[in-house]
């Protein structure tokens, strides 16, 4: 059956003779309209709503999108670092090297 078809059907908890509007996220019981409020995009029951903090609290996204920018950073530093690390080796490297003369020493 579809959604719709079922909560059509539903009866309200508290008001069986009444029909369901919604469904509590929390607790995932139907009500109807008077015995729902919408709470931070949410609809939550009466009896949820009292076990509900009544200050909102921080989502995890904030925090989320803080740690991935970190992250960020700390990858460009890290991968900075180590090109320039390579580069200084690069660059004490003897001149002789280059050219060949220090492989020639090695020759049988």
């Amino acid at each position: 059956m579809s959604t719709p078809a079922v909560i059509s059907r539903a009866r309200c908890h508290n008001h069986p003779t009444r029909e369901a509007a919604a469904r509590c996220v929390s607790c995932g019981s139907m009500y109807c309209s008077e015995c729902v409020t919408l709470v931070d995009h949410r609809m939550i029951c009466a009896s949820c709503q009292k076990g509900t903090p009544s200050t909102p609290t921080k989502k995890k996204r904030d925090w989320f999108i803080l740690n991935t920018a970190a992250q960020l950073v700390v990858g460009l530093f890290i991968l900075w670092f180590t090109v320039y690390i390579t580069g200084r080796f690069l660059i004490s490297i003897p001149d002789d090297m280059h050219s060949g003369a220090v492989w020639e020493k090695f020759r049988p």
